[in-house]
């Protein structure tokens, strides 16, 4: 690197016959507009570079650096010295040698003949030596020689004066002076105010009177939790600190932009702030009460809970104009004055805001032109050539657009000059520059005609280039060998992993383990490399643990056998010769050893009494009703809430606190299962089915008809006034009955043999085709089949059906029906041979049945994968699969028949479902075609498409699926542009969701938006006013959502399963169920993809996840689809357990109704669980007699449904509590009688 020698005065060039110094000449070149490249230019760096130009030194010699390690000293820039027969100053010649290398000739030579006239030991207030740590107090003010003076100023003296630090006139300055100008910086320093002081008063302070300005002072050198801060804040705090003058309080806003008069001036609300600190005008005085009084009106006001937009439409958010001249109520303004105040004051659905949008909309609101189109991105920091003016995209994008409109020429003329630069299409899948190694962000290298860092060139392709690319592979060649490098692990072995908790000693500082990795990037310390190599033998055994096998429990530290309790996280222990909390004693037992390893026994044993307890537990034997809200602690909280706030609490079984909560909350927050639940669609022990989605209303809550029978059946009595008037009210609405191959008029034969579209099913498999296909009795689909089947099915057993015994099951979980066999060299499908299985008399438990099952089982069965393999999965993605033919394992097929086979065979993980997807995934899978992109399709509109009237989504779901339109193709753009002003809409932008996912929004967390510091909720209020598709919606997603969106880990992330919330499990030794894992990992800000959430996933999921069947178990479910009553609460022996008949068809509840253990169930408990109904079977024609509706007691204060409008404990507290959720649905002549008694509840109906 070349500098000019700015100072050089021994070589003097001659510019136009003038004598002058090269810094002189570079500054003419400059003032005269001398261009680069020019003639005149190259003319003169060929004349004078050599004398001006030299190259930087490394280490830069000094006139009065140290000598042999000897301490620096100052120099005298204005002495007089001669130089190459000149007389010029020490500062000059300090200039000269600063060219020089510190270790050169010149340099040494240069400090012996000028360092005894240009240097001297200047006497220092403080110690200079650095092992010292003394800083100087530059601005604290000292008695010094009759006058006042700074520290900073005493220092200046010694300079000007020349004081040396030998002499007796340094030691007596310094004697008197070095305590109060002298200290040790504090860690953390010690603050006496929190913001405002009143400077002047005079307080006491260490003996003596000082201004509270010398006491700020002097604290600032005491750590804030030493014993002299603690005591100075609690005794000075009164009389030095004070509130400033608030003149909106704590509930109004100030509307920082409202001008009012003020002295006499115009200022706007926002700047009355400093002109009171200034003043020094307190809070509860009375001049400020005055100012008060005067000003709140005008600056502050209540934010509306709508905010009128002025220039929101009902499909569309439009800017406001800001240089528009307006009228509005009389007054003149402009557009975005007008709009802000709206925005700031006044409530959408006012009749102010609806007159001010009819009055100024035309004139004020207009869609801001986008320079990028849709689909693309702004680039922000390419720059162009606007008007004259060099400028970058960024100001293009945000300002200079401003006042722009989309319609307008301006705009269309800005988009065909600027879009091609300013404007990218985001890669599908991004160019890496450094796929096996780290980028050297500090290297710089030539690219796209610039000196760039290589961390720029990395984030270049990551964001423009596509993986694969010319750009892509080009610069990878080129760039890859200066770029990229093997990067250093802390972890010897490459197979361990690294403790984030674990803290070291390194650099000066406790460092967490995991910042070595951020260590290694910043400073290019490489894999192989001495310095790595030191570093891992010195911390790698402290930092580094081999994980254990997941697929054995990891060790819980609050677990007792198989009873698991709650961990006191904050007290702290002696844990591996250090103090550690038991939180993190509970973590590293959890991440690095087995719950049977020897290390786990010895930790229970030494830390279990001392971080373990068991959690008080509201319910006892009851069932926790998670949504209702209560009143606890002077918080509304729910009842969930609570039992976690036992555990963040210590809130132990048996203690006063526990009692007393159970006392008051036992009864809001607790039930009791039904002994005999109601299901909707019963009656006289016939089950209908349920309409699962049908809307419904009931006693004012809106619901489903699927989520109101899953309320009525966890919570009430098959006899009760709640179950009788849901089914007077809804059976009609909410039940059917399944259509059967029988009717009432015969018995099913499961096993005749039909055929059925072509292919040979047994009677019973029809009925599995009309349950999934939810054909209802009586509808014309259901007596076509009836017509068909009956005779075969329902008038005895086929003559093909031989009697003997149970049929022949050649596989124990799952068939593929349609997979080929030879049986007896005729070639048949798996339900073929089923069927020929039965008809030639093969029973189970034959030696015939067993070789069968031994010859096909391998063709025929299979064990259904845990998560599926979808071929034409690609990461988060799911794509289209084509009716294409291909050759797979030799043999010739189709894309569905391999997709098919993978999902229902292979795990995804498997090395052959990946391998399959690297082979045909080109071929077998495509994107289709989306006709409205990202935008949001109309599901209702219809249009004319090809001459056919047709649903948009018809469009959407069957045109383009049936014809394999793929997206981009030119069918797909031709019906992009035909239908999408039809079919297609825009909607607000939601800066936290991503496609279908809504991610949490940090509302109060910081983020720089627009170069000013807002929070997130701010920046989101704001994107609410753009639409999701605009430019700007999308810029500010790629800038703030990794600060402002969290994406909460989720236990069970398979489709398709659920989590089962009571499930108890340990983890951390903290939670005693899955849900308690759930709410951890929410409150500790746990997201989803990063490594805990991965193990937490891969560690529980077996536990807490379960599969929705898609035809529930039942334990008294009869083979016709009739229910028989259930002894909920007879024991049994199951699975070698004693429990009740409840419990079994609790843990059937997640197995498929056809499944061997729901089968094998049922047969072993049917006579002792299930029991028939007295009476005949009427089906759903009948309605149940409903009950009279419930009277309430006044003198008793309670319904008869339980409920208590209030319970007072022992000190006169009132217990409130609202529910959130429908576990109590009251008539409303409840309602009426609670609200006579002035009590307030809340009923926002919704079914769990």
């Amino acid at each position: 690197v070349n500098a000019t020698d700015v100072n050089a005065t021994q070589v003097d060039t001659e510019v136009v016959n003038e004598t002058i110094t090269c810094s002189s000449a570079d500054a003419s070149l400059y003032m005269d507009f001398v261009e680069d490249d020019t003639d005149e230019c190259t003319a003169i760096k060929a004349e004078y570079t050599s004398e001006c130009c030299f190259p930087f030194p490394k280490t830069p010699c000094g006139l009065c650096k140290g000598l042999n390690d000897t301490q620096s000293m100052t120099l005298l820039w204005a002495e007089e010295v001669e130089y190459n027969g000149a007389s010029v100053t020490c500062g000059v010649v300090d200039n000269i040698v600063n060219s020089e290398e510190a270790n050169s000739l010149l340099c040494s030579s240069a400090q012996e003949k000028y360092r005894e006239d240009c240097c001297f030991d200047k006497c220092s207030l403080c110690d200079t030596n650095p092992a010292e740590g003394e800083q100087l107090a530059w601005d604290f003010v000292v008695d010094f020689n009759e006058t006042s003076k700074t520290c900073g100023e005493i220092e200046a003296i010694f300079t000007a004066e020349q004081v040396n630090s030998k002499s007796e006139e340094c030691r007596d300055v310094k004697s008197d002076y070095h305590d109060l100008c002298c200290f040790r910086p504090p860690t953390s320093p010690c603050e006496l105010c929190s913001e405002f002081v009143r400077w002047d008063e005079i307080v006491e302070f260490d003996g003596a009177n000082a201004t509270c300005k010398d006491v700020v002072a002097l604290l600032k050198r005491e750590e804030e939790i030493g014993d002299k801060c603690l005591m100075s804040t609690n005794l000075l705090e009164a009389s030095c600190c004070y509130e400033l003058c608030n003149v909106c309080g704590d509930s109004l806003l100030l509307d920082w932009d409202a001008v009012v008069e003020y002295d006499e001036a115009q200022v706007s609300c926002g700047d009355l702030k400093p002109i009171f600190g200034k003043n020094e005008i307190e809070h509860d005085t009375e001049e400020c009460a005055t100012i008060t009084s005067n000003y709140q009106d005008l600056c502050c006001y209540y934010p509306p809970i709508s905010p009128c937009n002025l220039c929101r439409t009902d499909s569309d958010f439009l800017e406001a104009y800001s240089s528009v001249e307006i009228e509005l109520w009389g007054s003149s303004t402009n557009c975005s004055d007008a709009y802000d105040y709206l925005i700031k004051r006044i409530e959408s659905e006012s009749d102010t805001c609806s007159s001010a949008k009819e009055s100024i909309f035309n004139e004020c609101c207009y869609k801001k032109c986008a320079i990028c189109g849709e689909g693309f991105f702004q680039d922000f920091n390419e720059k162009i050539d606007f008007g004259g003016d060099t400028i970058s995209c960024l100001q293009l994008h945000t300002v200079r657009t401003l006042d722009v409109s989309a319609e307008s020429e301006e705009c269309s003329i800005m988009q065909s000059q600027y879009s091609e630069t300013c404007c990218y299409d985001a890669p599908e899948v991004p160019c890496i520059l450094c796929v096996e190694g780290a980028v050297q962000i500090t290297v710089e290298v030539d690219f796209r005609g610039q000196t760039q860092s290589c961390e720029s060139v990395a984030n270049y392709l990551g964001s423009r280039s596509n993986n694969g690319t010319e750009e892509c592979t080009s610069s990878i060649s080129e760039f890859r060998d200066f770029c990229c490098f093997d990067k250093c692990t802390i972890c010897m072995n490459e197979t361990d992993m690294v403790d984030w908790e674990t803290y070291v000693d390194f650099d000066s500082s406790s460092q967490s383990c995991g910042n070595f990795d951020w260590y290694f990037t910043s400073n290019v310390v490489k894999k192989g490399s001495q310095e790595c190599t030191d570093l891992q033998m010195a911390y790698s055994e402290k930092c580094c643990y081999a994980p254990i096998d997941y697929t054995v429990p990891a060790c819980s530290l609050c677990k007792q056998g198989e009873v698991w309790y709650d961990l006191n996280g904050d007290i702290q222990v002696e844990f591996e010769g250090e103090p550690r909390s038991c939180n993190e004693v509970s973590n590293s037992l959890f991440r690095k050893s087995e719950d049977s390893s020897e290390i786990c026994a010895q930790a229970r044993s030494e830390y279990f009494d001392s971080c373990c307890f068991v959690k008080c537990d509201l319910c006892q034997d009851a069932q926790l009703d998670a949504n209702v809200e209560i009143m606890y602690n002077n918080a509304v909280t729910t009842c969930l809430e609570l039992g976690l706030k036992f555990s963040i609490d210590i809130i132990q079984e048996g203690s006063d606190e526990c009692n007393t909560a159970r006392e008051l909350f036992a009864e809001p927050c607790c039930f009791l299962t039904p002994t005999e639940p109601c299901t909707l669609c019963s009656n006289d022990g016939n089950q209908g089915q349920v309409r699962a989605n049908v809307d419904v209303n009931f006693y004012g809550s809106q619901t489903t008809c699927s989520e109101l029978n899953s309320f009525l059946v966890s919570r009430e009595e098959q006899v009760g006034f709640m179950c009788q008037a849901a089914k007077t009210e809804l059976q009609g609405t909410c039940c059917f009955e399944m259509c059967t191959i029988c009717g009432n008029d015969g018995n099913l034969y499961w096993d005749n043999p039909v055929q059925f579209n072509d292919m040979k099913f047994a009677c019973g498999e029809l009925t599995w085709i009309l349950s999934g296909e939810m054909i209802e009795d009586g509808t014309p689909e259901c007596i076509d089949m009836q017509t068909s089947y009956f005779d075969q099915c329902c008038t005895g057993p086929s003559l093909e059906i031989p009697e003997g015994g149970d049929k022949c099951e050649i596989c124990p979980s799952g068939k593929d029906w349609y997979a080929q066999v030879t049986y007896n060299e005729t070639p048949m499908t798996c339900l073929e041979l089923d069927s020929v299985l039965l008809r030639d008399g093969l029973f189970d438990g034959s030696d015939e049945c067993q070789s069968a099952t031994e010859q096909y089982s391998a063709q025929c069965c299979y064990t259904p994968p845990i998560k599926s393999c979808n071929l034409c999965q690609s990461g988060e993605r799911f794509f289209s699969i084509k009716d294409q033919r291909v050759t797979f394992n030799g043999a010739e097929t189709n894309c569905y028949g391999i997709h098919n086979y993978l999902y229902t065979r292979v795990e995804a993980d498997d090395n052959m479902c990946i391998g399959t997807q690297i082979d045909l995934f080109d071929i077998c899978c495509y994107d289709r075609c989306r006709l409205c992109h990202d935008y949001q399709l109309d599901m209702e509109a219809v249009v004319v498409h090809h001459g056919t009237s047709m649903g948009c989504s018809e469009i959407e779901n069957s045109v383009f699926a049936l014809n394999q339109t793929a997206q981009g193709s030119k069918e797909c753009l031709e019906t992009h542009k035909e239908h999408f002003d039809e079919c297609c809409y825009d909607i607000p932008c939601s800066l936290c969701t991503v496609g279908d996912k809504r991610h949490e929004l940090l509302v109060s967390d910081p983020v720089t938006f627009q170069g000013r510091t807002r929070t997130c909720g701010e920046v989101s209020v704001l994107m609410e006013a753009e639409m999701s598709q605009s430019g700007t919606c999308k810029n500010t997603k790629h800038e703030v959502f990794d600060t402002c969106c969290f994406q909460q880990c989720e236990l069970c992330t398979d489709p398709g399963w659920v989590v089962n919330w009571n499930r108890p499990l340990s983890y951390d030794g903290l939670a005693s169920t899955c849900i308690d894992v759930y709410m951890n990992l929410r409150n500790e800000m746990v997201a989803a993809g990063d490594d805990r959430c991965l193990t937490v996933q891969h560690t529980l999921s077996e536990e807490c996840c379960y599969k929705i069947p898609s035809s529930q178990c039942s334990l008294c479910q009869n083979s016709n689809g009739t229910f028989l009553n259930t002894n909920w609460n007879y024991e049994v022996t199951y699975q070698g357990a004693s429990v009740t008949c409840s419990d079994v068809s609790a843990m059937l509840s997640s197995e498929e109704l056809d499944s061997l253990l729901c089968l094998s169930t049922r047969d072993q408990l049917w006579n002792d669980c299930c029991v028939p109904h007295e009476g005949g079977d009427s089906g759903l024609g009948g309605i149940s007699p409903s009950l009279p509706p419930e009277v309430f007691d006044e003198n008793k204060g309670v319904s008869a449904s339980g409920w208590s409008p209030s319970d007072q404990d022992e000190h006169g507290l009132t217990t409130f509590f609202r529910r959130n959720a429908a576990n109590r649905l009251l008539p409303r002549s409840h309602v009426m009688s609670l609200k006579a008694l002035g009590l307030y509840f809340s009923f926002a109906y919704y079914f769990c």
